[in-house]
Formats: C-alpha cells, structure tokens, sequence
C-alpha cells in the first residue's frame, strides 16, 4: 500500500470514529435538557469515549484523537458562543440559526434535538440551547485548561466542520461536513481559528 492509499484510509477511520464519537455526545447532551454541566459533559464524553473504545472497531488511537478533536471543537466553538450567551436568551432564534448554519456537524445535530424540542413548547428550544452553551462554556473552560488545548486550527486537522478564519490574511474556509482543513485558499497559510 503506497503513502496516499494509507493516509486515505487513517483519514477515514478518523472521520468514520469522529462521526460516531459526536453523534453519541449530542444524543447524551440532548437527553440531558437543565443537567447539562461540566461534570455531564465530561461523563457525556468519557461514556461516549468507552463505548466506541469497547466495541473494538477502532484503534485506541484514533478513538483517543477523535475525542481530543471533539473537545477542541467544542471548545472552539463555545469560545465564540459564550459572549453571545445574553444576546440568545434576548433573542435565541438568530443565534440558534448562526451556531445551526456556522458550526458545522456538531451544531446541527444539537439544533435538530432542539428544535424537535421546541416544538413540544415553544420555551424548550432557546432554553435548551441556553443550558447547554452554559454547561459548555464552563466544561471547554476545564478541558482547555486541563489538556493545553491550543484554539488554533492547522492544515490537516480533523474538525466537525464550520467556519474558520485564517490567522494570517483573514481568508475563511467553511467546511460543510466533518473533514480536513485545507491549506488557506488566499495565502496558503495554514493555522485557523474559528469565525
């Protein structure tokens, strides 16, 4: 196997554990509705983190990378969220729908849970979205701190998707889905952070 085919393929089996990682954190944080703090996140996380773990698909590796690119995601994305956090109990739908459209993957699956949520009562939706920015906020406060967590993006890093900036010429890439931030398309630097 030559070093494109074996990077393809590590490449996948990062999406493929990242998607699973993130799609079994939402589900727990929605289930969760006023518990959500930093102490359920972390066990969100941990439980999350030992079931893909147990099943055996995966190598310790990439389970492990997965779940420090979902917390470095998280973080990422809380730390534009948390000063806006009076502004969505003010006025949640505009917020809702920005997070929804610029957070990628992770933010849609927590606003599809939200959503579905609000239409129970009208209330659920920003109130939901509401307690979990919190719990989050407070959580990535922790996790970047406990792990050294550097905000900044680099080429090649796997990242739920969203919207970045580029810290050299402002240039943005908005990634749809989970995958790799590419190179910037303006200057071809290659750190980010998120917009």
């Amino acid at each position: 196997m030559d070093t494109d085919q074996e990077k393809t393929k590590k490449t996948e089996e990062q999406l493929d554990v990242y998607e699973k990682l993130r799609r079994r954190v939402t589900k727990t944080l929605s289930e969760m509705h006023e518990k959500i703090n930093t102490e359920t996140i972390s066990q969100a996380m941990e439980k999350a983190l030992k079931e893909i773990t147990e099943l055996g698909e995966h190598s310790k590796e990439s389970v492990n990378e997965a779940g420090n690119t979902l917390k470095k995601d998280i973080s990422s994305t809380i730390g534009y969220g948390k000063s806006k956090i009076d502004e969505v109990a003010a006025d949640s739908k505009k917020h809702f729908n920005h997070w929804r459209n610029k957070g990628g993957a992770l933010w849609q699956d927590i606003a599809a849970e939200a959503e579905y949520y609000k239409e129970l009562s009208r209330d659920k939706g920003g109130s939901l979205l509401l307690h979990i920015t919190k719990g989050l906020a407070e959580w990535s406060h922790n996790v970047s701190e406990r792990l050294g967590t550097s905000l900044i993006y680099k080429t090649g890093e796997i990242t739920h998707g969203g919207e970045f900036r580029c810290t050299s010429c402002e240039g943005k890439i908005h990634l749809k889905k989970p995958g790799r931030l590419p190179p910037c398309p303006k200057c071809r630097n290659t750190e980010f952070r998120r917009s």
